[in-house]
């Protein structure tokens, strides 16, 4: 298999090691995508497999279409797709994270799905932020898996001991909230973020941004962080101010990942912590949590205390290019990720109401069933403003993005510790964005 410069780039940008890239361009690339019994080979990372295989049963049951499933670790998933693709043996459908949406198309392992059945109908039906996040060059690409948006997760609990009557809606009430709580000897470090080092994104960091209003990038993706937006200088700021002078942000956070977040929000070790809405389920449920009932979610606190926005990611079902079983791979497609028989989303109600993941069907947040069911751990009101109001991080489209935000990862961590300055911070994040772009060109 030859590979132009450009692509090798994109594909270790994507994660795929340098002997994993050279087993796959020495595979046979003549035999295409799927499991060449006719079956449709559906490949997906590794949450809930069991769940996942009981709803393809069921997708088999009503359309007599063989699914061959085959989950993948999670931290390995994208260097494993991105192998058997470059190889020649990909799935026919397969999940696909929008971070890594633009690389695949430009690999050319996805094909588009507009023209194909019922397509234009879910994209009128989901949140305009989820469709522009499976839209690529103007096409689109995926059928919605799940989305979430980050919201400022708090425990009553630890609020109401202190005096606090009401979630901060500014950075600086968030800190006040923080040191009070702190000087009750309530906690030692009321925050907690997870900002241990990894190759997933930090979603907090762009909540924080969006939330204040500001950006990273402009439309054209070219950095704003150190020139006409402010924003981010100023949130970076604030959280070296909240980590090291009120010292209310955690300092193992610079050791944490979201799991150990997770378990201490759920053991009443933290007042405040910022991420998805889908774990205050889990924070909320009494066989699971200590601080099942007192967990709530807000928007994020902004610079000057406003509303304005909060992040989105959006995980969706794609097809394979050169998969020889399209009709079928489709047809599964549109189960999980379209509209039933009955004009109704079966697979993201299935997964709500199982897992509390998020939707991105506007309509649902008006179905009795999935309202009574979010009463258990959110309120239904906050819950769909800030599916409202999330956007989709505007630089997923590069080739060079995944490797910009393991960068991101460095420097934030380096404000965190007092160790860079927020000023010196969102110039290294230009530079690095400036070095990126000759790498690529």
């Amino acid at each position: 298999m030859e590979l132009t410069r450009r692509h090798i780039l994109k594909l270790t940008g994507l994660g795929l090691t340098a002997p994993a890239l050279l087993a796959a361009c020495s595979n046979d690339s003549s035999s295409g995508s799927g499991s060449g019994d006719g079956s449709v080979k559906f490949e997906g990372w590794d949450y809930e497999a069991e769940l996942v295989q009981q709803n393809l049963d069921r997708f088999t049951t009503t359309s007599n279409i063989k699914v061959n499933y085959t989950p993948i670790t999670s931290a390995q998933y994208v260097q494993k797709v991105v192998a058997e693709f470059t190889g020649g043996g990909g799935a026919d459908a397969l999940y696909v994270y929008d971070d890594s949406l633009a690389a695949w198309v430009d690999g050319e392992y996805l094909q588009p799905l507009d023209g194909l059945p019922g397509v234009d109908e879910v994209y009128a039906a989901i949140y305009p932020g989820n469709a522009e996040a499976m839209t690529y060059q103007g096409k689109r690409y995926g059928l919605p898996y799940y989305t979430d948006a980050n919201c400022l997760t708090y425990n009553t609990g630890i609020l109401t001991k202190a005096g606090i009557t009401k979630p901060p809606a500014s950075l600086e009430e968030l800190e006040a909230q923080a040191l009070k709580i702190k000087n009750a000897g309530l906690l030692e470090y009321p925050i907690g973020l997870p900002a241990q080092l990894s190759d997933t994104w930090w979603s907090w960091v762009w909540a924080l941004v969006f939330g204040s209003g500001g950006n990273l990038f402009d439309d054209q993706q070219n950095p704003i962080m150190n020139t006409s937006d402010t924003v981010t200088k100023d949130v970076f700021a604030w959280l070296q101010q909240a980590a090291n002078k009120s010292k209310v942000i955690d300092p193992a956070s610079l050791q944490l990942l979201p799991v150990p977040i997770d378990n201490a929000m759920k053991a009443n070790r933290y007042a405040y912590t910022i991420g998805a809405r889908y774990a205050s389920r889990d924070y909320n449920d009494p066989a699971k949590s200590k601080a099942a009932g007192k967990i709530r979610m807000a928007l994020v606190p902004s610079l000057d205390g406003k509303e304005h926005a909060t992040v989105s990611n959006t995980r969706m079902y794609g097809l394979a290019k050169d998969t020889d079983v399209k009709d079928d791979a489709f047809k599964l497609l549109t189960y999980l990720g379209g509209y039933d028989e009955k004009k109704q989303p079966y697979t993201a109600k299935f997964w709500f109401l199982q897992r509390g993941l998020g939707f991105a069907y506007k309509a649902m947040g008006s179905d009795p069933e999935i309202t009574a069911s979010l009463k258990k751990f959110a309120d239904p009101v906050v819950y769909q403003h800030l599916a409202e109001i999330a956007k989709p991080r505007n630089v997923l489209g590069v080739p060079w993005y995944t490797e910009f935000e393991t960068e991101m990862h460095k420097v934030v961590q380096g404000v965190l510790s007092n160790q860079t300055q927020p000023s010196a911070a969102v110039d290294s994040l230009a530079q690095t964005v400036e070095t990126l772009k000759k790498k690529y060109s």
